[in-house]
């Protein structure tokens, strides 16, 4: 029997724990994902967590917009600080749903990480601040409602993953992706993985 470390303890409890809360956050539907009905071009997408190797990782492009309230906005402006990024969409039913969680981990590691919504297929601006009122989300997005600044992501996002989050490390590469809804328990364990790197 091999000894067991706390740190491989810890790492076995967090994939576990990760794992059983993304298998209850998923929506139905085939594997392939799932059209939600109301909601044209949106493709629902079961849970899916990745977590990469520091050795692994690779530096994400810069995405830059305009904010919400008309000011640019850009993923540069939180480089050398763990940078969460998430995709959503008012329209967007498993993006309401977990818009709590997001805020809650938001507050949780404030000073840790810094958090960036990317609100895509919002055609009009008012429903997407309409949205962030209602959950109180203090955190900035990028307003993205032709996709163009998610293509930035390819290769990394599937366009129609919404919403996705993206867990992005201090020297802007890619530490961990969600695709599908996520918990606060989740989010806020892995981000504190990667400040704590």
């Amino acid at each position: 029997m091999r000894p067991t470390t706390p740190a491989a303890l810890l790492r076995a409890v967090v994939v576990g724990v990760a794992l059983v809360v993304l298998a209850g956050c998923t929506t139905t539907g085939s594997d392939e994902g799932t059209r939600s009905a109301g909601q044209e071009g949106y493709v629902g997408v079961r849970g899916n967590l990745t977590q990469i190797a520091p050795a692994d990782r690779v530096e994400l492009p810069v995405v830059s917009g305009t904010s919400l309230d008309g000011k640019p906005l850009s993923t540069a402006d939180f480089r050398g600080q763990v940078l969460v990024i998430n995709v959503w969409g008012s329209w967007c039913a498993p993006c309401r749903a977990e818009a709590p969680a997001l805020k809650g981990a938001s507050e949780a590691t404030k000073g840790r990480a810094q958090f960036l919504g990317i609100t895509t297929r919002d055609n009009d601006p008012a429903q997407a601040r309409a949205f962030v009122r209602a959950f109180d989300i203090g955190y900035p997005s990028i307003y993205d409602p032709d996709g163009k600044a998610l293509l930035q992501f390819s290769g990394t996002l599937p366009p129609s993953a919404i919403p996705s989050t993206l867990i992005v490390d201090a020297q802007g590469r890619l530490a961990a992706r969600v695709l599908g809804e996520i918990s606060q328990l989740t989010l806020v364990t892995m981000i504190d993985q990667v400040a704590a790197e």
